[in-house]
Order: structure tokens, then sequence, then C-alpha cells
């Protein structure tokens, strides 16, 4: 038998079982006596059965509701026995895979893989680069989360929660002759590859085109600590996050009214955006990663 139970309907039926007064029921649960006979005329019907037979002494059961009360208090336990998933990072001893580009791990790896050590001392962590292999990961259901700009290619399926927002600069070295934004068009550009982000196409060089702004990259490099030792060496500018220029190295700001902003994300499955675990990692990450 295939039937479809209202939990609501279930639990009149045990009141009315324990009470035998339809009114009694409706004084339990805060309704009306009306309300009461629709929950058990709807049950009648679907269990085919009239459930209870009135007497002078009130409602007594049928022998079917008589033999079925245990499965129906069953019922209800498994019901009460459903309660929001928790999470203590003190207690977890589970594995924990975290993506993100190099610039995040180069800036605050350390100190966010101390900080979710201190708080999860028994978790097994995962320190991952982000790239389009694992951005197909994600999207095929692994359950990780990763820290990245964000992308408006990722399907609707992985969820970008914004972390925070900051703008790109142009960057060279301290020396280099370079003093204006336009004058950077005569020098090499040097690209930093950010892979799942910038693999196929290049997103600020879009925005920089639109603003009348054109340069090809000389070279495209992936590692932020190789881009400074390039830069300290020649006259090739790049572009980094504000904030982040490196020592030996200066900006050099848009003409005003330009900016390049840039959102920084937290992005997982959709279906586990609520996951108390994801919760707690998207607060340490937004703490550790406020300037």
């Amino acid at each position: 038998m295939s039937i479809n139970l209202d939990i609501q309907n279930v639990l009149v039926l045990k009141r009315m079982y324990e009470l035998r007064s339809v009114r009694l029921v409706a004084d339990s649960l805060g309704k009306t006596s009306g309300s009461i006979s629709k929950n058990l005329t709807k049950m009648k019907a679907q269990l085919d059965d009239p459930l209870f037979i009135q007497t002078k002494n009130g409602f007594e059961p049928t022998a079917f509701v008589e033999a079925n009360m245990p499965h129906f208090e069953q019922i209800l336990t498994s019901i009460d026995s459903i309660k929001p998933q928790s999470f203590s990072p003190a207690h977890f001893d589970g594995s924990i895979t975290i993506y993100a580009n190099t610039l995040f791990w180069d800036y605050f790896g350390d100190k966010f893989y101390l900080e979710l050590l201190k708080h999860a001392p028994k978790a097994k962590f995962s320190c991952l680069r982000w790239g389009s292999d694992a951005k197909k990961r994600l999207t095929e259901g692994e359950n990780a989360i990763a820290i990245h700009y964000f992308d408006e290619d990722l399907p609707q399926s992985i969820i970008q929660n914004e972390l925070g927002r900051g703008k790109a600069v142009f960057f060279v070295r301290d020396e280099h002759p370079a003093q204006h934004f336009q004058e950077l068009e005569n020098y090499p550009f040097l690209l930093f590859k950010t892979p799942g982000w910038n693999d196929y196409r290049y997103p600020l060089l879009e925005r920089l085109n639109h603003m009348g702004f054109r340069t090809t990259p000389k070279v495209e490099i992936e590692h932020p600590a190789m881009i400074q030792k390039v830069l300290l060496q020649t006259d090739h500018f790049g572009i980094t996050m504000s904030g982040h220029v490196p020592k030996g190295c200066r900006s050099i700001a848009l003409p005003g009214g330009l900016e390049l902003d840039v959102r920084y994300v937290m992005s997982c499955r959709r279906s586990q955006q609520q996951a108390p675990i994801n919760q707690w990692l998207f607060n340490v990450i937004k703490d550790i990663a406020q300037p």
C-alpha cells in the first residue's frame, strides 16, 4: 500500500486515540473541532477505515487503529528525530578540501591553515590550486570549496558567495620609466595567468579594451613570486590587486573615473551552501582575507 500521509493528520490520529474526544484534541492542538474533523475525514479516506466509532463513552478506535498505532507512533518519533544539521569544528575529524588561486595561497595560505588548525585540530586538510581541473571536479559533484575571483562561466549548480571586493592596479618596478597609465602601452605586458579564471579568455584585458587601452601579453606567468622577479629586472608591467603590490614595485593609477573592480568569492555546490561546515569555512576565510 502506497499512502501519502500528512504528518499533522497522523498527530491528530494519535491525539484522538489518547483523548477519545474531538473537542479535547482540538483544544490540545490549538485548533477548531471542525479542523480536527477534516483531518480525520482525510485519514479515513486514505486508510479506507472509519478509524473511530462513536459510543456513549466517546470515540473508540477500530481494530485497524489499535493494530497500527505503534506504527503511527513510530512515524512521529522518527519525525521528532530529524534535527538541523550541526557542526563542531573541534570534534570534526573528516577531510576538508579547499581550492584557491596562487595569489591567495601566497598571501594568506599559512595564516588560513593555522586558523583552521586551531579550531579543527582533528580534521585533515587539502589546500590545493584552483584551476580548470578543480573546476570540473567541483562541477561534477566533488564536496569541496574554492576561493577565487567571480567566474561568470561557472554553471548554476555552483553558488559563488561574495567574500569581498578589490581593485586591480597596474604595477612596475620603482625605477620604471613610465609614470602614467597611457605610457604603459609602450612596454611589454606580463600577464598573471590565473588558472580557473583566465585559462581561455582574459576578463580584465577585455575590460581594458573597452576603456581604450590596447595591449597584448608578452609573457604569461602563473606564479606571483616569478612575476615579481621578472618585473624587478625588466621594464615589463603587470596587473595585481591593490594592496598586493610587492616590495620594490609601485602602482600606476588608471585615469580618473576608471576602475577595475574584482569580486572575491567562495564557491561550492549550490546544494551544499547551507551546510554548517561550509558556512564556518566562509566566515574563517572572510576574517582572514580582510585588509
